[in-house]
C-alpha cells in the first residue's frame, strides 16, 4: 500500500497554489470541481425545499433552486470537452467500453431496484434501460440523462472524424446552423418533451470545440478584461432563465428555458468558477478556503452520476414519511441530502471495486488500451544540438586544456618512475 503523505497534504492546503492565467487550462484543472458543483446544483433543483422567508434571501434561493437544471447543460459541456481527450487515448472499442462502464452499474442498479419495488413489467424495464421509452414515449420515463449522453457517445467518433477533416471552426458553425434549421423545421411536429434533449445538442457541440481549443490553445492567456464578456454572457443567461421560467418568454425554439439561457450559463460559468477557485487557492489569506472548497467539490464530482441516479427515486420514497412526522423543511433538507450523499458515495466505492475485481484477470490484455511509454524528461538527438561560434570556441579551448593537463600528468608519472628507480 502507498503511504499517505499527511504532511505534504497539509502543506498543500496551507500554502498558496500556482496561479494560472491560461483560461482553457483552468477549465481542465478544475473540471472535476465544476462537475461537483453541477451535480449539487441538480440535487438542489430536484430535492431542496426553499426555507428563506425574507424577500431578498427567498428571491435568491428560489432562483438558485429553480435554475438548477442548468447543471445538466454543464455536464453536457464537460462531457464534450472530456471526449476530445478520451478519443485520442485508446481505440474505439476501449473508448466505448470506458464510457459505458461508468454509466451502466448505477443506471441498472436503480432500474432493478425500482422494478422489484414498483412491480415493473419486463417490457417496461426493457423500454427504460434500452432507451426505447426515451424516444417512443417520453424522455422523462427513466433517468433521461443516461440515454441522452449515450446517444452523444454513439455519434461522437463519427462527428470527431468530420471535425478533424473539415476543420473545427467550419464544422462547429455548420453543425449549429444545421441544428437550428432542423429545430425550426420540426418545432410544430416533434414531440414536445424531446426538445428537452435536442436543445442540449448545441452545448455538447460547443464543449467539443472548447476541448479542441484546450488542447491546441491551452497556453492562451486570459487577461482580467477577458472575463468581462464572459461575465456579461453569464448575466444574460441568468436574465433569460428568469424570463423563460417566471415570465414564459419564448426564445427562438420550443422549451426555450433549456436552450439559449442554459447554453449561456453552461459555457460561461465554468470559466468564471475556475478563475475564482484558482484566485482563492493562490491568495495567501484565502488559500486554505480555496483548497478546501476545491477539494470538496472534486469529491462530489467523483460520484456525480450516482447522485443523479439515486436522488429523485430515493426522495420520492422517503419524503412522505418525513412529512407525516411533521419535520420542518430545514430538517427534511439536511436529512434527505445527507442520506442521498452518503448512499451515493458508498455506491460509487462499491461500483469502483466491482469493476477492479472484474477487470483484474484481463487487465493486461483487454481493458487497458494502448500503454503509454514514458519518455525521459530530456532526450538529446544529434539533429537537436546546435553549436554557435562562441560555443565551438569554448569547446576547443576546453579540449586544449584537457590535453595540456594530460601531458602534465604523464610527465609527473615519468618523474615518479625515475625517482623510484
Amino acid at each position: 500500500m502507498k503511504k499517505v503523505d499527511i504532511k505534504g497534504k497539509i502543506g498543500g492546503v496551507l500554502n498558496p497554489g500556482e496561479k494560472y492565467t491560461e483560461g482553457f487550462k483552468l477549465i481542465s484543472k478544475y473540471r472535476s470541481a465544476i462537475m461537483g458543483f453541477a451535480a449539487l446544483w441538480i440535487l438542489f433543483f430536484h430535492e431542496w425545499c426553499v426555507i428563506s422567508t425574507k424577500p431578498v434571501p427567498n428571491h435568491l434561493e428560489t432562483r438558485f433552486v429553480r435554475f438548477g437544471y442548468g447543471g445538466v447543460d454543464i455536464f453536457f459541456l464537460l462531457s464534450g470537452i472530456g471526449l476530445t481527450y478520451a478519443i485520442q487515448k485508446s481505440n474505439l472499442i476501449t473508448f466505448y467500453y470506458r464510457r459505458l462502464k461508468r454509466l451502466i452499474l448505477p443506471f441498472l442498479t436503480i432500474a432493478f431496484i425500482r422494478m422489484h419495488l414498483e412491480s415493473w413489467t419486463m417490457d417496461g424495464l426493457i423500454d427504460d434501460i434500452t432507451g426505447r421509452g426515451f424516444y417512443k414515449i417520453s424522455i422523462y420515463c427513466f433517468l433521461w440523462f443516461i440515454p441522452a449522453i449515450v446517444t452523444f457517445y454513439i455519434f461522437f467518433p463519427i462527428y470527431w472524424k468530420i471535425f478533424k477533416v473539415v476543420g473545427p471552426y467550419i464544422c462547429t458553425v455548420s453543425a449549429l446552423i444545421i441544428w437550428l434549421l432542423w429545430t425550426l423545421s420540426v418545432k410544430d411536429t416533434l414531440r414536445g418533451d424531446l426538445f428537452g434533449f435536442t436543445n442540449r445538442i448545441p452545448v455538447f457541440l460547443i464543449g467539443i470545440f472548447i476541448g479542441y481549443l484546450t488542447q491546441t490553445r491551452g497556453a492562451l492567456k486570459f487577461r482580467r478584461r477577458a472575463y468581462l464578456p464572459i461575465a456579461l454572457g453569464f448575466w444574460l443567461g441568468l436574465r433569460f432563465l428568469e424570463l423563460t421560467n417566471f415570465w414564459n418568454y419564448f426564445l427562438l425554439v420550443p422549451t426555450s428555458n433549456c436552450c439559449i439561457p442554459t447554453l449561456l450559463v453552461a459555457v460561461t460559468l465554468p470559466f468564471l468558477m475556475a478563475k475564482a477557485l484558482n484566485e482563492l487557492e493562490c491568495h495567501k489569506g484565502f488559500c486554505v478556503i480555496g483548497h478546501i472548497l476545491t477539494g470538496v467539490l472534486k469529491w462530489f464530482g467523483g460520484f456525480s452520476l450516482e447522485l443523479y441516479c439515486l436522488q429523485e427515486w430515493f426522495a420520492n420514497t422517503v419524503l412522505p414519511d418525513m412529512r407525516e412526522k411533521g419535520w420542518s423543511d430545514l430538517k427534511v433538507n439536511l436529512v434527505l441530502f445527507s442520506m442521498i450523499i452518503v448512499i451515493s458515495f458508498v455506491g460509487s466505492v462499491v461500483f469502483k471495486y466491482f469493476w477492479r475485481l472484474i477487470e483484474l484477470p484481463f487487465r493486461k490484455y483487454v481493458f487497458t488500451g494502448p500503454r503509454k511509454v514514458r519518455k525521459p524528461a530530456f532526450e538529446a538527438k544529434a539533429e537537436d544540438v546546435v553549436i554557435t561560434d562562441n560555443g565551438a570556441q569554448m569547446l576547443s579551448d576546453t579540449a586544449d586544456r584537457i590535453e595540456a593537463a594530460v601531458e602534465r600528468l604523464e610527465k609527473a608519472a615519468e618523474k615518479i618512475s625515475k625517482t623510484a628507480k
